[in-house]
């Protein structure tokens, strides 16, 4: 194990490359100015052939992205229900640097936050009503067909001129209700546990060797009981590497997500006429100044006062929808999808497509998610770790897996269910055609504003929800530089330099991913989070396998003390009886 002067002169100290390791600087460097310029020089040639590698991948590799996230999900409750899950991040004297709320906060602000909004509203609605490839594929075909005509006896009724509650408007009967529930539960399942125990293996491998072992804060550190020093040669170069391709892709996908949201709200407030490739040039260039500011203040003081504000409103965004739609029909939705959830969620995690149509429908959803999450899990897991030194391994594990969890269901179960409540129930179909119809993603939810509030209250909400997109893009641009600085400095913190130097890169490979994929942006980002995700799964692998092997000798070592303390008290006895 290297000590600290060891490591500051694997560092370089002046120079372009100051404050990392110049090997890992040039190859990062190098791999993403490569990318930009291949992109540039090729254009559509280029697209094509992310597009192709993406379809190969969900056609031939779906199944092996299935097994990997239901892995993470089984390490992760196996550590926290075993012995070792009462070992300190750090010190056995520490406590945590964050309260509850404020970590919480960030969890969810650096985590999924923007992604949420994203989908919040479009996703439940096509889940439960979209025929996309076969639609929902854990829902039965009479079901499918069910909502398919309770949808267009409802449009031809509104079209006679019938109003709900009159005589002969369609009124949707068990299946549809079904249906509904299914879309829910199903958007639950991408955004609930299994997700985020992709993060929290990741974190908690890189907080256990940093903190509790004194390695440095980096995804090599997890490979030190496997191969000891040499995590600081070429094979540890190579880990850090993938983690950086996987992790620019990965957050590109959710500042692209954010970049498009921030242009359907301008759109909806009336700013801008289209989304247009300025509107797109312009927002990055902007947002990410904001973010490279940010980046100066620390993490203490830039991405916690950011992610705090941002909680709250969020929180108000969910109360608007609880007081303007029908409270009743939410939280029953909510609960319901909940015991869903709990009751089929081992299967749903293990489905795995069969048929060319359960295939696309997979790659377009399921898989683009596990992607995604398995890409964004070096910068997550890295900023998680950073901020939980101090808690236990079973208060991580069950703090980053389950309450983030009750968030994403309470989240997509208000939201989601009133859209779909306004859908079945209401006189407006303009929620249903933005995401059923149109798929409309990003406007889905600043559309359901002006449907249920018209006037000044919807124009309110939509100026909170901009605000919140801007938030998530700015704390999740922010993190990003700090993680890739640190990734490529041996897990030491970045200068300011270096995060200008990455914002920068994060903001033009983000620029070249939407403009590459044009009308199609969505496909563009999709393809970079699954193609970026695969390398990392085999240094994700390669740290579940240390993390274990580390911990096993722990919990030995803490049965031994165990026994010898035991011994001890008996020995005591003996001698007082």
């Amino acid at each position: 194990m290297l000590k600290g002067k060891e490591l500051d002169a694997l560092i370089e100290q002046r120079g372009v490359l100051k404050g990392l390791n110049s090997t890992l600087g040039i190859t990062a460097i190098t791999m993403t100015v490569f990318f930009i310029l291949y992109a540039i020089l090729l254009g559509k040639t280029a697209s094509d052939q992310f597009l192709g590698i993406k379809s190969w991948i969900e056609s031939t590799l779906g199944w092996y992205y299935v097994l990997v996230m239901f892995s993470t999900f089984v390490v992760c409750l196996y550590v926290m229900c075993s012995r070792v899950g009462k070992i300190r991040l750090g010190r056995d004297d520490e406590r945590p640097e964050f309260s509850n709320f404020a970590w919480f906060s960030m969890l969810f602000g650096c985590g999924t936050g923007a992604g949420m909004l994203f989908f919040s509203m479009s996703e439940p609605m096509i889940h439960f009503a979209s025929d996309w490839s076969g639609g929902n594929p854990f829902l039965s075909a009479d079901i499918k067909a069910a909502v398919a005509v309770f949808f267009e006896a409802k449009q031809a009724a509104l079209a006679s001129g019938l109003m709900p509650g009159d005589e002969g408007f369609p009124v949707p009967d068990s299946r549809v209700a079904e249906a509904a529930a299914g879309g829910i539960k199903l958007t639950v399942f991408h955004w609930g546990t299994i997700a985020w125990a992709m993060y929290a293996i990741v974190g908690l491998s890189l907080a256990y060797f940093a903190f509790r072992k004194g390695l440095p804060l980096s995804m090599r550190s997890a490979l030190y009981p496997l191969i000891g020093n040499r995590i600081y040669g070429p094979i540890g170069h190579t880990v850090d590497i993938l983690t950086v391709f996987g992790t620019i892709f990965g957050i590109a996908t959710t500042l692209g997500l954010g970049v498009e949201q921030i242009g359907s709200g301008l759109m909806s407030l009336g700013l801008i006429e289209e989304k247009s490739r300025m509107v797109t040039v312009v927002s990055i260039l902007l947002i990410s100044a904001i973010a490279t500011l940010s980046a100066t203040s620390g993490v203490a003081r830039g991405i916690k006062l950011l992610s705090t504000f941002n909680t709250w409103v969020c929180l108000g965004i969910l109360a608007y929808f609880l007081l303007v739609s029908d409270a009743n029909y939410l939280i029953a939705s909510s609960i319901t999808a909940l015991g869903d959830y709990l009751t089929d969620g081992v299967s749903m995690t293990l489905w795995t497509a069969r048929t060319p149509d359960e295939r696309i429908w997979q790659g377009g959803w399921t898989i683009f998610y596990w992607g995604w999450w398995i890409a964004w899990a070096g910068f997550v897991g890295m900023f998680i770790a950073r901020i939980s030194r101090g808690r236990t391994i079973r208060e991580f594990i069950l703090g980053v897996m389950v309450i983030p969890s009750i968030v994403a269901l309470v989240w997509f179960g208000v939201i989601g269910s009133a859209g779909i409540y306004q859908s079945l129930y209401g006189a407006d179909m303009g929620i249903y055609t933005a995401a059923v119809t149109n798929w409309d993603y990003a406007g889905t939810l600043y559309h359901s504003f002006e449907v249920l509030t018209p006037g000044i209250a919807a124009t309110v909400a939509k100026v909170a929800a901009l605000l919140v997109v801007i938030i998530f893009f700015v704390t999740s641009a922010d993190s990003g530089t700090l993680v890739l600085g640190r990734l490529l400095a041996f897990g030491r913190r970045p200068p300011v330099q270096q995060r200008i130097i990455w914002g920068m890169m994060l903001g033009a490979v983000t620029l070249i991913l939407l403009l590459l994929g044009g009308d199609q942006a969505l496909k563009s980002l999709q393809a970079a989070s699954i193609a970026g995700a695969l390398p990392f799964t085999f240094v994700l692998i390669a740290m579940m396998i240390g993390l274990l092997k580390s911990l096993r000798e722990d919990g030995e070592s803490m049965i031994e003390n165990e026994e010898h303390i035991r011994k001890m008290i008996e020995n005591e006895v003996r001698d007082l009886s």
